[in-house]
């Protein structure tokens, strides 16, 4: 969601980082979890994830595509955002797996996602740019 339509802006900072690995020569979406969130949720049998891109315009940064990704267990709920670079996009829209690894880029666990709204976000992202050029 656009932050000029969120009443509490806080929800959507970054709060995690992205990186392109590559495993056996092919890219893979990657999301290093700098808060030690996930290591007692990655065997959870009820695991749920859920990822939810957005437009954010800002005055000085202008357009930036994010993602929100939503982490749910019977016990725990956890989320964060991140602002991921063009590569990052098209490697998740491509493969639908985000892997969660730690900051030694060893991994913790891989998510399959279902990418429709976000591709549909980068669609409008991507009519946004040449608007702007």
């Amino acid at each position: 969601m656009p932050l000029d339509k969120m009443n509490n802006t806080e929800d959507f900072i970054p709060t995690h980082k992205s990186v392109i690995l590559h495993l056996q020569g092919k890219p893979v979406s990657c999301v290093i979890d700098n808060q030690n969130n996930y290591d007692e949720i990655q065997d959870n049998p009820s695991l749920r994830a859920s990822l939810t891109g957005f437009l954010n315009k800002d005055d000085e940064l202008g357009l930036m595509m994010g993602f929100q990704l939503k982490i749910k267990t019977d016990d725990r709920f956890l989320q964060f955002t991140v602002y991921p670079d063009d590569e990052f996009i098209e490697t998740l829209i491509f493969d639908e797996r985000i892997f969660i690894i730690n900051e030694k880029m060893d991994p913790l666990f891989s998510l399959k996602i279902n990418t429709d709204q976000f591709v549909k976000t980068k669609s409008e992202f991507d009519k946004f740019q040449k608007m702007i050029k």
